[in-house]
């Protein structure tokens, strides 16, 4: 994993604008490229998290600076927040929950509502999703229940919770079961998945499990597949922006 250069955690000249766009009682980012764009990614914080965990000024101006210099292809972002507004309980399980039905509202609120914003309807080729720790589990849960919407998925240190919390690891076989049937359910599209971790991340023993399981399926995962691992990788922003500098530039080339 190369390290972000240290000019690119300084802003950008060429840096793109965020606005704040609300649904009901609930609100999401939008970062707009300054150079045109025809794709959008979709990011999910973590637990305890919100909007802002990933719009801060350390990934935006990495952002920035990447497009600026032509390591990554203009593109829009999307930062949502799975949690009620009302919700004050943030633990593992009340999250747990928050995730498992946000894919619904990803689909009928917030995807419409920011590319609305934009001005067009992208694709499912033109369109990612990717999140940290909760944020991980809530693209497995994307994975499951909406491949007509998405083509790349970037879970960052989350494994899939769809058998109970933490199953990646817990329940691995049964696990990765039910991510086959889901590819089956949805008529087997194609996709792409990029998950990562660190060897130091609290995650890395139910996500490591997972993806050795799903690696021992090429029927379903075979080419379509990368897992990557940093040595000493930890569970904190700091990393996951890491991850993500040398993990977006993969997106040129899908």
């Amino acid at each position: 994993m190369k390290p972000v250069p240290e000019k690119y955690l300084s802003a950008c000249e060429s840096a793109g604008t965020v606005e704040k766009l609300t649904y009901g009682e609930k609100f999401l980012l939008l970062y707009t490229p300054t150079k045109p764009a025809g794709r959008v990614l979709y990011l999910i914080h973590g637990g305890g998290g919100d909007q802002y965990a990933f719009f801060c000024p350390a990934f935006l101006n990495m952002v920035d600076h990447m497009i600026d210099s032509g390591e990554l292809e203009p593109l829009y972002m999307v930062a949502p927040c799975f949690y009620d507004p009302k919700e004050t309980d943030k633990t593992p399980a009340s999250s747990g929950i928050a995730v498992k039905k946000f894919t619904g509202e990803l689909r009928e609120q917030v995807v419409p509502l920011a590319e609305g914003r934009i001005g067009r309807s992208f694709t499912r080729e033109e369109r990612a999703i990717g999140g940290f720790s909760m944020g991980g589990v809530t693209t497995w849960y994307a994975f499951m229940e909406a491949l007509d919407l998405f083509h790349w998925f970037l879970p960052l240190s989350g494994d899939c919770w769809v058998c109970e919390e933490t199953g990646g690891g817990k329940q691995t076989e049964a696990t990765v079961q039910a991510l086959v049937d889901a590819v089956a359910r949805q008529g087997a599209p194609d996709f792409r998945i990029h998950a990562i971790t660190g060897t130091k991340d609290i995650a890395f023993p139910n996500l490591d499990p997972q993806m050795k399981a799903m690696a021992a399926r090429p029927e379903v995962f075979g080419g379509k597949v990368r897992y990557d691992v940093m040595e000493g990788g930890v569970h904190d922003y700091e990393t996951i922006f890491r991850y993500l500098y040398n993990a977006l530039p993969e997106w040129n080339t899908q």
